[in-house]
């Protein structure tokens, strides 16, 4: 990450922690007696100036993150015109190729409409790496795929903000439904007396079975905007903007699907957590709630919960007066609630009577998701001819089930 990047991340968080702390400030200020109207109105003013650093801290990275990759690629190009892999015909290396291939029109002899990402990690193992430049840091060290798209699944997966950073990922080559094993009790040892029987205790098996449902959206570019924007550079803009798309219309069905010609979403778990009706839960009830799963589970929980509720949770003390919220203080540092990392998707329910609100856990232990072979992108300048636009589809097939009830709770508001 580039010094000016690191520096602009780092004020944005350093403005974000002076938010959460003027929040505490002026809820200990309260107390304990009756909001106004005007002090409600200022608490909901201050947790939206706190969302609007979420978001500049978010747009910041992502930011960067873009523009690191079109430099890695811009690196990448150098390195094989530095091997002498610049083609002599056409003066393009192979990335080059490779990229500006799905801009010539379709009766060009190196013209190609669609691309596949590969997202096998055997497959990906073996793609031929190259050090990013002589004068990268940890030189040796710093390697890439030399193919353009061989990272899309990587940056799917890494960049999530929740169910696809926070699950178990398996990656299979086709879409046949596949049983997965689950344990609903565990085997247990006892004492056994001098020349006394061993006795029998076996686990409890089940099966899930994950399927592939496909999943797509179009993004439509103007010719200008190709034509104007180096090919490094636009390429990595789209495939953002794809990753994005795929992970809020998958990840919704993670959270919430029926189960039903969609993934079985995590707040279908079976171990609930019951909190008083149509609020957000309180510092006793999130500590009873960390004890609603087993302990070994605990070591590696997480919070999920929707903004609105951890706008509520910001302010929460304990029994002594503290905050049981923590700001994350540094990039990629995640706010902590009573010592366990917290994650939000807006797919998880607000407070409401049978609401399901969140999610406490291992949520990797607790829940698989199933991609299936690639990740598609075709290109047509033909859907929208008419309007001069060129139309970039992408496809993907993934479900996602709960492989262990025993390693998460879902947070629910009691009925009334």
């Amino acid at each position: 990450m580039s010094t000016f990047g690191s520096e602009e991340i780092r004020k944005a968080y350093e403005a974000r922690r002076v938010a959460v702390a003027a929040l505490q400030g002026f809820d200990s200020e309260i107390g304990e007696r009756a909001l106004t109207a005007e002090e409600v109105v200022t608490i909901g003013k201050m947790n939206e100036d706190i969302d609007a650093r979420d978001a500049q801290v978010t747009r910041l990275m992502r930011d960067q993150e873009l523009s690191e990759r079109s430099a890695t690629l811009d690196d990448l190009i150098g390195v094989q015109d530095d091997a002498g892999l610049r083609s002599v015909e056409s003066g393009l290396t192979p990335i080059e190729a490779e990229a500006r291939g799905l801009f010539l029109n379709r009766d060009h002899a190196d013209a190609r409409s669609s691309m596949t990402f590969g997202t096998d990690a055997a497959e990906r193992a073996t793609l031929a790496r190259r050090d990013l430049s002589k004068l990268s840091a940890g030189a040796g060290a710093n390697l890439v795929p030399t193919t353009l798209f061989g990272e899309l699944y990587a940056s799917l997966r890494e960049n999530a903000d929740s169910m696809f950073s926070l699950a178990r990922n398996i990656v299979t080559p086709t879409g046949d439904a596949m049983n997965f094993p689950t344990v609903s009790t565990f085997s247990a040892a006892a004492l056994i007396a001098e020349a006394g029987a061993v006795g029998e205790s076996d686990p409890a098996f089940g099966l899930v079975t994950l399927d592939a449902y496909k999943y797509g959206l179009a993004i439509q570019v103007s010719t200008e905007l190709e034509e104007d924007a180096a090919v490094p550079g636009m390429i990595p803009f789209i495939i953002e903007q794809a990753i994005a798309g795929i992970r809020r219309g998958v990840g919704a069905h993670l959270v919430t699907g029926t189960g039903s010609a969609q993934p079985n979403g995590i707040d279908n778990g079976t171990t609930i957590s019951s909190i008083a009706v149509s609020t957000t839960p309180t510092a006793d009830q999130l500590i009873s709630i960390q004890h609603d799963i087993a302990s070994p589970y605990r070591a590696n929980a997480v919070w999920l919960f929707n903004d609105a509720t951890v706008a509520a949770l910001r302010v929460l003390k304990d029994t002594t007066n503290q905050y049981i919220w923590a700001p994350g203080l540094g990039a990629g540092v995640s706010d902590t609630l009573l010592g366990s990392p917290v994650f939000t998707d807006a797919a998880v329910e607000t407070a409401g009577v049978s609401k399901k609100v969140g999610i406490y856990g291992d949520i990797n232990a607790g829940y698989l998701i199933r991609t299936v072979g690639n990740i598609r992108a075709e290109r047509s300048t033909e859907f929208a001819f008419l309007n001069d636009l060129n139309t970039w589809r992408f496809l993907s097939r993934h479900d996602g089930d709960i492989i262990d009830n025993n390693a998460f709770t879902v947070i629910k508001n009691a009925a009334s």
